[in-house]
């Protein structure tokens, strides 16, 4: 059986790819810096394809139609923080392209091929307050979760969807998001934790994935 990991190379995605090749599956992902996801395709040992999501999502299609994967993982996204007014209208299109564009297309092509299978789809905490700094992002990720809360009411296949809404991590996104830690540092979770729990929770069909007692507070508290 095959399952396949969308932003995949690093972070997260990789982690998760990890684990679902230790349960057996054949792994695909799927990222956009060659170099990165064929080192991770080889510590893995997962098929990969180098797909930049911001232009050519699209050509997942035929990914999807070759080898019919049971499980999707909609990993895939980015951040950039600063006020919004200010912010580069091309890192603002890139963001609402991969986070919302890539994902409902991917996610509507799995459910087209799938009858049965699992899909998580990657929101964040960022999505259960509105974020000073964090105006796009944030706002993409609650598209994810009501998005992906409408398909679990409407879904009338045998596929579980799910969501993770992801807290802080240690990984090189708020590094590319040029985002200060200095004050989260001490609650961030490991990436390694967070993809052995959520792929846990999503093959027990878990609809929404919070990870951590603060995270689940956080967004308990809306």
């Amino acid at each position: 059986m095959y399952a396949l990991v969308t932003g995949g190379s690093s972070g997260i995605g990789y982690h998760m790819a990890k684990e679902l090749r230790k349960r057996g599956y054949n792994v695909i992902i799927v990222a956009k810096n060659e170099e990165r996801l064929k080192k991770a395709a080889n510590e893995i040992g997962a098929i990969y394809f180098s797909i930049d999501l911001g232009k050519d999502y699209r050509k997942v299609r035929e990914i999807m139609e070759k080898f019919k994967p049971k499980i999707v993982i909609n990993n895939a996204g980015f951040g950039q923080f600063g006020e919004f007014s200010k912010m580069d209208e091309e890192e603002i299109i890139g963001m609402i392209k991969v986070n919302i564009e890539a994902l409902t297309y991917i996610t509507r092509v799995a459910m087209e091929h799938m009858e049965k299978g699992y899909i998580l789809n990657i929101s964040s905490v960022a999505s259960c307050h509105p974020m000073k700094n964090l105006a796009v992002y944030s706002g993409t990720k609650a598209y994810v979760e009501h998005f992906t809360r409408s398909l679990q009411r409407e879904n009338t296949k045998n596929i579980r969807i799910s969501y993770l809404l992801l807290g802080p991590t240690r990984t090189a996104f708020f590094e590319k998001a040029n985002m200060p830690t200095k004050n989260i540092e001490k609650i961030m979770l490991s990436p390694e934790k967070v993809a052995k729990n959520a792929v846990e929770k999503l093959l027990r069909g878990k609809r929404r994935i919070v990870l951590g007692f603060l995270y689940k507070l956080y967004c308990f508290l809306r």
